[in-house]
């Protein structure tokens, strides 16, 4: 039967092997059998991911009582207004200014939005102490590469230049972004060494990043949230007729880039039941060769978005302190 029923069988055997976090079943379990039981959208089918992820979310904005929220508009070149969701604490400005943090928010390229990715914002600043700048940056199919993408740079100058009425250090600026939006956040940092940004970023923190266009197989079946098909679905509305061609470039597919060089301190992690995982995992091995500051997280037993999922788990609650820490070291 030949070297394909090898790897079939291989692969078949890899995928039994693996299965949830226990207590991530147990806490998950009715958003589990929900998923389990809707119909898969067909592939390029924006509309309807677009609807399944939205309802995921809520557009609206909760906040502890010590963080205040407001909305810059940022002019982009064609004219577009981004919006810019700001999150802080109520209490004075330490003299000097202070370390921020943009943010860019996931979706696949094709969905959600600043506000209804916001729920985190909140708790991350009244702990950490950190301003958190969210991106609305606009979406795919509507606005494929590279409008998001300059949005997102956009933003970032327009923050740089207000640091000192932003009560911001210009020199501790860090990105940030989750799945997508750590694509974007990734594709920002290499836009920043590139142009010459100055001061350069002081750090990125990727969380599951959608990195590579290449769509290769899908390493945990039916326990991956986010598979082959939603990802092949998210790249061609972002990249067009392109997708996973020579043609592609690291700025558009960050994956891609020839060397990072030059590039701040990476922060990434990732769940092992994630179409990204492997993808993160090379990203990673690359900046500890070229000596970056490198740290990597890999949680086993969990699928993509699982802090989403499952709160409450003792797992969720350790990656979210790596995280806090990470965003507190630059």
């Amino acid at each position: 039967m030949g070297d394909w029923y090898f790897l079939l069988s291989v692969t078949l055997r890899q995928i039994m092997s693996l299965q949830y976090d226990a207590e991530f079943a147990k806490e998950a379990a009715p958003i589990l059998q929900h998923l389990t039981q809707a119909p898969k959208p067909a592939l390029n089918d924006v509309a309807t991911r677009r609807a399944m992820l939205g309802a995921m979310t809520r557009e609206e904005i909760n906040l502890p009582d010590d963080v205040e929220h407001m909305v810059h508009s940022v002019a982009a070149p064609d004219g577009h207004n981004v919006p810019v969701h700001h999150f802080r604490k109520k209490v004075p400005a330490r003299e000097g200014g202070e370390p921020a943090i943009i943010h860019i928010h996931g979706g696949g390229y094709i969905a959600l939005s600043a506000v209804g990715c916001s729920t985190p914002h909140g708790a991350s600043v009244s702990q950490t102490g950190i301003q958190i700048l969210s991106i609305d940056y606009r979406l795919a199919p509507e606005n494929p590469y590279p409008v998001p993408l300059e949005d997102c740079w956009s933003a970032l100058q327009w923050i740089q230049s207000n640091a000192e009425r932003l009560s911001i250090s210009p020199a501790r600026i860090a990105v940030m972004g989750e799945s997508a939006g750590g694509g974007l956040a990734a594709a920002l940092t290499l836009l920043a060494r590139d142009r010459g940004l100055s001061p350069p970023l002081a750090k990125q923190i990727l969380i599951y990043p959608m990195l590579d266009d290449r769509t290769r197989t899908n390493h945990a079946g039916e326990l991956a949230f986010w598979d082959d098909k939603d990802n092949i679905t998210g790249w061609t509305a972002y990249l067009g007729s392109k997708v996973g061609s020579d043609a592609i470039i690291p700025y558009a597919a960050p994956a891609r880039v020839e060397t990072v060089e030059g590039l701040p301190p990476l922060y990434l992690d990732c769940p092992q039941l994630d179409i990204f995982v492997h993808e993160g995992m090379e990203y990673a091995r690359r900046f500890v060769a070229a000596n970056i500051p490198t740290e990597c997280h890999i949680y086993p037993g969990l699928p993509h978005g699982f802090e989403a999922l499952a709160p409450g788990i003792d797992v969720t609650k350790q990656a979210i302190s790596n995280r806090y820490k990470a965003m507190s070291s630059f």
